[in-house]
C-alpha cells in the first residue's frame, strides 16, 4: 500500500509553530490573506523555523512519501523530519504554495494520501486519488467522513475500506 503523507499540520505543527512565531491564536480557518503571504515569503528565508516545527503525529508506519507544498529547500524538511526521527523522511517532494498536488501523487503511484487542507482532499478524491483529512483546528468547521485523528496505520486501512465502498 503506498501511503503519502503531507507534513505540515499532518506530521509537524505548522500551525502551532506559525502562531508561536507571531503571538497569534491558532486559525480556525485557513487564510489566505495578504498578512499570510507576506509572512509565508518571510518565512521561505528563514530555516530555523522549518527545521524546528515541532512533531504534531508521528505515523507507526513508513510512508512511501512525504508530498507537501512549500516554497522552500526540501532539504530543510528532511532536517526537520529527521529531528523527529520520523519514518521515511528522505522521501520528500514538494510543490509551490498553492498548487496542485494531483500530478505529483499520480506520478509517485499513491494508494492513500493524508492532507490537512480540505480544497486537496475534496481535488484528490475527485480526481481518483483517496485521501483523508487530518484533524486541525483550521479545518474542523468541514464536516466529512473522511477525517482521521492519527497516523495510525490499522485507522488508515480500516478508513479506507470503508469508505472505498462508497
Amino acid at each position: 500500500m503506498n501511503i503519502i503523507l503531507d507534513v505540515d499540520d499532518v506530521v509537524l505543527n505548522f500551525y502551532g509553530g506559525y502562531a508561536k512565531r507571531y503571538n497569534c491564536s491558532m486559525p480556525k480557518r485557513w487564510s489566505n490573506s495578504q498578512r499570510m503571504i507576506n509572512r509565508l515569503a518571510e518565512l521561505k528565508k528563514d530555516k530555523s523555523f522549518w527545521i524546528h516545527l515541532e512533531a504534531k503525529h508521528i505515523p507507526d508506519f513508513i510512508p512511501s512519501h512525504f508530498v507537501s507544498a512549500r516554497s522552500l529547500p526540501v532539504s530543510w524538511t528532511i532536517e526537520a523530519l529527521k529531528r523527529h526521527n520520523i519514518p521515511g523522511r528522505s522521501k520528500v517532494t514538494h510543490v509551490g504554495w498553492g498548487q496542485s498536488k494531483i500530478g505529483t501523487l499520480r506520478r509517485l503511484g499513491c494508494d492513500i494520501f493524508i492532507d490537512d487542507k480540505w480544497q486537496t482532499v475534496k481535488e484528490c478524491n475527485e480526481n481518483g486519488i483517496f485521501c483523508l483529512l487530518m484533524d486541525a483546528c483550521h479545518n474542523r468547521h468541514i464536516k466529512t467522513k473522511y477525517r482521521i485523528h492519527n497516523l495510525e496505520l490499522d485507522n488508515i486501512l480500516y478508513l479506507w475500506r470503508k469508505l472505498k465502498q462508497w
